[in-house]
């Protein structure tokens, strides 16, 4: 490891790989159906973080890693939405869920492991950015607010689309769990035990 580099870069670029995972899965159903001849270029191979990193400028250059991994995954999702939306998107979020099933949850995993799990998973800006802010934790839920929206500059005019397809993510990571997901309102989630300790 370099010097230069601690667990928290390790730990940010580690969520960019998993951004481009997903965007290699909604690439190869795009190419399995024919709907974009290049979705490949949308794509992108991270190698080792200390191969690549510019050790002058590390919190510059994760910045822009995750810009970049955030412009091409709009781009993908939005060029395949440009045609048949409704199927489409019904399709993506079936491999989003996919794609959360493949990156299963601890079947015993609490309300507040899940969100942990999910902290250390999806893009939310630089750590520096504070995006999500506890409201509510204990036994049987674990509620949080979105205090910013860090994604909706990379999907013009169509913000709820990140949404709806990182809660598909989401539903296929905790569906061998006890822990379910709803949405709030706009900013605002919850994690919640299917069946209380309480009870």
């Amino acid at each position: 490891m370099s010097k230069f580099l601690g667990p928290i870069h390790y730990w940010l670029y580690g969520k960019i790989g998993h951004q481009e995972e997903l965007t290699r899965a909604f690439a190869d159903v795009a190419g399995k159906h024919g709907w974009l001849e290049n979705a490949a270029d949308y794509t992108k191979a991270l190698p080792a973080l200390e191969s690549v990193i510019d050790e002058g400028n590390i919190h510059g250059w994760l910045q822009a890693r995750i810009a970049d991994a955030e412009t091409r995954y709009a781009a993908l999702v939005l060029a395949i939405l440009a045609q048949d939306e409704e199927q489409r998107l019904s399709q993506l979020q079936q491999a989003a869920f996919v794609f959360g099933r493949a990156n299963t949850l601890d079947t015993g995993v609490s309300p507040e492991e899940a969100f942990r799990a999910f902290d250390s998973f999806y893009v939310n800006g630089m750590p520096c950015d504070r995006v999500n802010v506890i409201t509510v934790n204990d036994a049987d839920a674990f509620t949080w607010q979105e205090t910013q929206d860090v994604h909706g500059a990379y999907w013009p005019e169509r913000p709820e689309l990140y949404a709806m397809l990182r809660e598909s993510v989401m539903e296929g990571m905790l569906a061998a769990t006890a822990v379910g997901i709803r949405k709030l309102d706009r900013s605002s989630y919850q994690l919640y035990r299917k069946t209380p300790v309480n009870d």
